[in-house]
């Protein structure tokens, strides 16, 4: 087979989840499959160091242009160009039109629930789910099989779209192998690079996205300020100054300034050394299809806080103390918990090691390429079928003259 996988940002340098997923995917294929021919399509970036090809697997760089016009324009032209069989889509969408058989990874379709209000976010998060939200709905009749990350988001998609219930195979995430404990000698650099306290801190994703839930998470942290329980510092990754004041002003969380660290972005090479380092791990988003920063923090031996909703108990199970995302008193009990039980926290810690040895990215990269064989097959017998069917169509059409 000639498979096309659109990876278009890979290679970029600020990577996040369908990113690292996409890429970890690639990897795993370049050593489980020698016998299929491969075209990865994504832009010309600064961290091109990061996949090579080889025999087999081709790396096709494109120029930089809007993903969109990419997507819909070049995407097409360069599966006839390569003549593939197919065409994978990695990151939630696909071109419009395509004239082989496509596969189409469907992380979430949070944008398309109208029953959730997460209105924000910043502009480039606004046009995404805006071309998410007009293309899904006329890519997903033409995909032969739609690969989603959990049986949640499975559930959720097949509530907006109930005819494709048997096209969606389900495919867990896993993390990178470099997710481990590490000793704190080994950590130093990203602490000095990253002006990481000296003593254990809570670590918390920030995110301008409302579904990420940082404002609540910011104001549990002020009501244990405020009962003079807080006794860490917090570690915010990837958001601004601007957006923290912001949610403070509007909150009346005063005091708890002095007590976050802003990050901003961080290299997701070192994320173990920030999780190593962390007394716990913070996550309660309202909606999400995986959550892949849990098993991050689990493999580093690092005890999850997270949300009882969507799909983060699915993925957690009892690795992890559950929150209510919309409480921020449920929030602040759970942070409590393992300040003040030691036992409790180290259950967790215990427990998320072994959760997270329930993930694999090989085993993950094994069903994809086994549902490419399968949706070749399948399209191999319907054009077997439809030629048997016209010559049926004949026979019976000559006997009856």
């Amino acid at each position: 087979m000639r498979i096309g996988i659109e990876a278009l940002k890979i290679f970029r340098k600020n990577k996040h989840g369908m990113d690292i997923v996409a890429l970890e995917q690639i990897k795993r294929i370049q050593y489980l499959d020698r016998e299929n021919t491969y075209f990865i399509f994504c832009f010309k970036d600064s961290y091109n160091f990061i996949l090579e090809g080889t025999e087999n697997v081709k790396i096709i760089k494109l120029p930089r242009i809007p993903s969109p016009i990419a997507e819909q324009f070049l995407l097409p032209f360069l599966a006839i160009k390569y003549n593939l069989d197919i065409l994978h889509s990695t990151g939630n969408t696909s071109p419009l039109f395509v004239h082989c058989k496509r596969i189409i990874s469907l992380h979430d379709v949070i944008y398309l629930r109208k029953n959730i209000n997460l209105k924000g976010g910043s502009l480039y998060q606004r046009i995404g789910n805006a071309y998410r939200k007009l293309i899904v709905p006329m890519v997903l009749p033409k995909a032969s099989t739609i690969i989603t990350v959990s049986e949640t988001e499975k559930l959720e998609i097949t509530k907006t779209h109930p005819n494709y219930r048997n096209k969606i195979s389900v495919v867990y995430n896993a993390c990178s192998s470099n997710f481990i404990a590490k000793p704190e000698q080994s950590t130093l650099a990203s602490k000095l690079k990253y002006g990481l306290p000296n003593e254990p801190y809570f670590l918390l994703h920030g995110n301008t996205d409302p579904k990420k839930n940082t404002k609540n998470a910011l104001i549990a942290f002020h009501q244990l300020l405020k009962k003079g329980k807080l006794k860490r510092k917090i570690v915010v990754t990837d958001l601004r100054f601007s957006n923290v004041q912001k949610i403070i002003k509007q909150n009346n969380l005063e005091g708890l300034q002095e007590q976050i660290i802003l990050t901003n972005y961080i290299n997701h090479d070192d994320m173990p050394d920030l999780y190593t380092r962390a007394f716990a791990f913070l996550y309660p988003s309202i909606l999400e299809s995986f959550g892949l920063p849990i098993i991050e923090a689990m493999s580093c031996g690092t005890p999850v806080i997270t949300s009882n909703c969507s799909c983060m108990p699915e993925i957690a199970k009892d690795s992890a103390r559950l929150v209510d995302p919309f409480d921020p008193a449920s929030i602040a009990k759970g942070i409590e918990e393992l300040e003040f039980n030691e036992k409790a926290r180290h259950q967790l810690i215990k427990k998320g090691l072994m959760r997270s040895k329930d993930f694999s990215w090989s085993a993950s990269t094994k069903k994809i390429i086994s549902l490419y064989q399968q949706s070749l097959l399948l399209n191999l017998s319907i054009v077997k079928g439809n030629k048997e069917s016209k010559y049926f169509s004949s026979e019976k059409h000559r006997k009856a003259s």
